[in-house]
């Protein structure tokens, strides 16, 4: 780590320059040029009095300047901190960071400065022009367990997450550890980092490797009080464990999410009752238990409606045979409504299951749209639902063919499952 006298050194060349003083002129009176030289660049550490004066020569306060700069750098991590937590910056303090994005101080400080503006404006998402910060700055990283490269490491993971970028993080963070960089950062940080690295996985469908880095974060968690994240934590852990067919251990980490929630007034939203409620019920479904899933997923409407919620919902009326509700949801929300595609698919496909007439040209047409999406997008849960039930139908029409075509579907949609929950 860089130590206060080499951190002035730096300073000292940045005002000499930007005064467009010589080193001769400054170094007058107190050391040679060439000792002046290494100072500034870090090779030799003097005394606290030769800075003093060394400065003093360029009409500078060293004792204002080191509170000017703590100061700006204490707010700056006070901004982090907030954004880290999900709390929303004031206007005024957005003023004031927006403020700070110019040439008019030390690279350190400007650097820290980019860095959690980049961050802020993925909170606002803003990401094309966060991204655009964060490559401008990548020459100027160290790579070294400093604060800059600390803050560049977790802000560009939080960005791939934004790009949905799943893939890429996970295989970087594997390849190159980055998470050594963060080592002696604070714990929240880190706890952080190891959620988003855990996030990742779950998405790139390596679940052990999600586990692993979700208990991570767990670890450096611990004795924090900050009961947002802490249900972030529950519900990726069980999230994790539900896709693992770890059905228990998942509905455990959901009711502890469920307790959390009852008991911090603070952190009660529509949004995280309602995702709460949609973890459970999906869970719920895994095991076939559509009862108790139809139930939290309507929970899960009724709290934050939700066309994710909605979709997940018919489709287990469907699997509960309840289609009078079904028919009820299907004419509530119109398929104009969905903009995700695979919502889309989904709503045609149920809407075409429950119609009175049904024909091998109506099914193939449907299947041909929607079933290679699902492959495409690693649907496979969703492949798993819907091929069987149209093979079905392609056997009460004789159309076997057709039937065994979506049979081949769903066991390869298994294996591919099998092949996650063993990698």
């Amino acid at each position: 780590m860089e130590t206060n006298e080499q951190a002035w050194g730096k300073l000292l060349k940045y005002y000499r320059q930007k005064k467009k003083q010589k080193q001769d002129d400054v170094a007058f009176g107190i050391c040679t040029p060439s000792y002046l030289s290494r100072i500034e660049n870090g090779i030799v550490v003097a005394e606290h009095s030769m800075y003093e004066q060394l400065f003093k020569n360029l009409g500078i306060d060293l004792n204002k300047l080191e509170q000017q700069l703590q100061g700006q750098t204490t707010f700056l991590e006070q901004l982090y901190e907030k954004l880290l937590s999900n709390i929303e910056l004031t206007a005024d303090e957005i003023e004031q960071l927006t403020a700070m994005q110019n040439d008019e101080q030390p690279l350190e400080q400007q650097l820290m400065a980019k860095l959690v503006y980049a961050r802020f404006l993925y909170s606002i998402k803003e990401d094309d022009q966060a991204r655009t910060i964060l490559l401008e700055m990548e020459p100027f990283i160290s790579w070294k367990k400093d604060r800059i490269t600390q803050l560049f490491v977790a802000i560009t993971a939080f960005g791939h997450l934004s790009f949905q970028e799943f893939e890429q993080l996970s295989i970087k963070e594997e390849n190159d550890q980055l998470s050594q960089f963060l080592s002696n950062a604070h714990p929240f940080e880190l706890a952080n980092y190891h959620y988003h690295i855990a996030f990742a996985n779950h998405r790139s469908y390596k679940l052990q490797k999600a586990l692993e880095h979700i208990e991570m974060a767990q670890q450096f968690f611990t004795h924090q009080y900050k009961p947002l994240f802490q249900l972030k934590l529950y519900s990726m852990k069980g999230v994790i464990f539900n896709d693992a067919h770890r059905f228990q251990e998942a509905l455990k980490e959901f009711e502890a999410g469920l307790n959390l929630l009852a008991n911090v007034p603070s952190i009660q939203t529509p949004m995280q009752w309602s995702s709460l409620h949609n973890n459970i019920a999906y869970c719920y479904e895994c095991q076939e238990n559509f009862t108790e899933a139809a139930k939290h997923y309507k929970s899960a409407n009724d709290y934050d409606e939700d066309l994710h919620s909605a979709i997940n919902w018919m489709r287990t009326c469907f699997a509960q045979k309840d289609f009078d509700q079904l028919h009820i949801l299907l004419k509530r929300y119109e398929e104009q409504q969905f903009i995700v595609l695979h919502h889309i698919y989904q709503r045609r496909l149920l809407a075409y299951a429950v119609e009175d007439e049904i024909t091998i040209r109506g099914l193939k047409l449907l299947e041909e749209e929607a079933f290679p999406h699902f492959s495409e997008q690693q649907y496979y849960s969703l492949t798993l639902f819907y091929a069987p039930l149209w093979a079905g139908f392609y056997e009460q029409l004789h159309a076997y063919k057709q039937a065994s075509h979506c049979f081949k579907q769903a066991l390869d949609a298994s294996e591919k499952i099998r092949q996650r929950m063993s990698s």
